[in-house]
């Protein structure tokens, strides 16, 4: 009888049953950056000390180039490329993202040159180019888009960076510029080492939640964001010819006229575009 009973729970298919196995939640911005900070915040003890010291080499350099009262005593050959180098006339936000990369991005490069030297450690700086050919060769059409609204973006940046003064009437003068080289080729670096870097990946996630909160569709891709950061760069690099011939508001009007091109280009067929080219 016992026997009986167990062969009946048995299912026909002869096929054992295995328990259903749990899904993972899906991962998302908001819990990929709870993550980090979860581990950012577990090692800053650890970084405590670093933190503090590279705290006070700004403060110390932002006191003794910015506040007249002691910069004035410096020899101008010694203040002008400091204020340069070192962004100290900047504003807040691009100053702000400048020592960022320096003490990010800029402290593992000078790692990795002492490593395995200059040649080796710039290499993505050389694989940059080829890289940018696939991906624009991939992308099609939508990459003119992409191309062109980087670039109107990058320039609009650039020739705010480059704008803000203490004094009135500075406007996209070269002291500030700086900062935009330092970007143009840390953002060129990351990309020539592909798309294994955070900024895919919370662009990736961030369209992903976009589309599933607002159900939307967002057709993002990694290739686009690749394209639409070299465009970025381009457009950084495209002041300087603007600040050295003093255009005080090129940047702005390049930079609107490129917006409006990229747009354009979306009602263009991709027939058209190709007979042109």
């Amino acid at each position: 009888m016992t026997s009986n009973s167990a062969l009946a729970e048995v299912p026909e298919t002869g096929e054992q049953q295995l328990p259903e196995k749990e899904e993972l939640p899906q991962e998302t911005l908001f819990s990929w950056l709870l993550e980090l900070g979860k581990t950012g915040a577990h090692s800053l003890p650890q970084m405590l000390t670093t933190l503090l010291m590279q705290i006070g080499i700004v403060i110390l350099i932002q006191l003794v180039f910015w506040w007249d009262t002691i910069a004035k005593y410096i020899p101008k050959f010694i203040k002008t490329p400091v204020i340069f180098l070192t962004a100290t006339y900047n504003d807040v936000i691009p100053k702000t993202i400048y020592w960022v990369i320096i003490f990010t991005f800029g402290k593992k490069l000078v790692q990795r040159i002492s490593d395995v030297g200059l040649t080796q450690a710039l290499e993505p700086i050389t694989a940059f180019v080829p890289g940018f050919k696939h991906t624009f060769e991939r992308l099609s059409k939508k990459a003119y888009f992409y191309l062109l609204l980087g670039g109107g973006i990058g320039l609009v940046v650039a020739n705010n960076f480059a704008s803000y003064s203490r004094f009135s009437g500075a406007r996209n003068k070269i002291d500030k510029y700086f900062v935009c080289l330092l970007i143009s080729f840390t953002v060129t670096y990351l990309l020539g080492e592909g798309r294994k870097h955070w900024i895919f990946k919370f662009s990736r996630l961030a369209a992903s939640d976009i589309s599933r909160t607002f159900k939307i569709r967002i057709n993002y891709s990694d290739d686009s964001l690749y394209i639409l950061l070299s465009g970025f760069v381009a457009g950084l690099l495209l002041d300087a010819p603007l600040i050295l011939v003093h255009s005080k508001y090129g940047g702005y009007g390049l930079g609107v006229a490129l917006i409006v091109a990229a747009i354009v280009t979306l009602f263009i067929p991709q027939g058209a575009r190709l007979e042109s080219t």
